[in-house]
């Protein structure tokens, strides 16, 4: 190239790049913006949630040492109910473990919903606890519901956090920003041992604040959490909905009679390290809400 061409070539090529990053820098959306319109979203998808069934198969394994584990496979069926304000609540119930029925598919668990849910909310809170009891290993119960993370993003609990806006990116044609979130008020919106901070992102689409992913971390003394959820839409019932979670979780202690069965005693170190990966479909809106 001549040096008076490239001399006029290469100035033009820089005033278009800064022209395309300022164009950019424009369009970028305000994070107020954003934690807005996330938290409209929750309110509306809460009350056009109102209560959604639907099956689950739940893969676990334990990762502690090299050696090769047959996973734990549990087939659930799940309730998601939208309650007050935007917060969702989720209930579980284990009917197989390992292709071996506990029990009938009998809809029990979204019956409870179909007629006077409110006042079955506690016989769902039991059949969830007693789903914990079949799990390769109780650990896995941290974060085990694919919406509990939303709940930093509910109006009521923005505060409890710091947001920044770590990216805006195209997803499936649609510009999404990556929200980056930091606990920092006690007590923890969701508790662990040692009382470790949740940190995590949202992918919100930035026209109508649909949550299409979430991943959140919360890592203290003995614990580490690490969860991915991934949201996508149903169009028959108009909702964006999880279908798949993985969950990483790691966590040590020294020998004491939590331990023994593995041969510890005191002043051991024990770490285990469980994963795990949910799927979820035939979703259906129940009856009665």
């Amino acid at each position: 190239m001549p040096p008076r061409v490239a001399r006029r070539f290469f100035p033009a090529l820089a005033t278009a790049g800064l022209a395309s990053f300022v164009v950019q820098a424009q369009n970028a959306p305000a994070l107020p913006d954003l934690l807005q319109a996330g938290a409209e979203y929750l309110v509306q998808y809460s009350q056009r949630l109102s209560a959604i069934a639907a099956e689950e198969e739940y893969a676990q394994f334990e990762t502690s040492s090299d050696q090769i584990r047959a996973p734990r496979r549990l087939n659930a069926d799940v309730v998601l109910v939208g309650l007050e304000d935007g917060s969702i609540a989720g209930f579980r119930d284990v009917v197989a473990i390992d292709n071996v029925p506990v029990h009938p598919r009998d809809d029990r668990l979204p019956n409870l919903f179909t007629a006077t849910p409110w006042s079955s909310l506690d016989e769902a809170r039991r059949l969830t606890d007693d789903s914990i009891k079949t799990y390769l290993s109780p650990n896995l119960h941290a974060l085990d519901q694919p919406t509990m993370v939303l709940e930093f993003l509910r109006k009521a609990n923005q505060d409890r956090s710091t947001f920044s806006l770590e990216s805006v990116k195209m997803m499936d044609g649609v510009r999404v920003a990556v929200l980056k979130f930091t606990e920092r008020n006690t007590p923890r919106l969701i508790p662990v041992t040692g009382g470790g901070a949740a940190i995590g992102r949202f992918w919100i689409d930035v026209n109508t604040g649909t949550v299409r992913q979430t991943e959140v971390g919360i890592a203290s003394k003995g614990v580490s959490v690490r969860v991915t959820v991934k949201y996508a839409a149903q169009p028959a019932l108009e909702l964006w909905l999880p279908v798949e979670m993985s969950q990483h979780i790691d966590t040590s202690g020294t020998g004491n009679s939590n331990f023994s069965k593995m041969g510890g005693g005191p002043g051991y170190v024990v770490r285990l390290s469980h994963e795990a990966r949910a799927t979820y479909s035939k979703f259906r809106r129940l009856p009665g809400r």
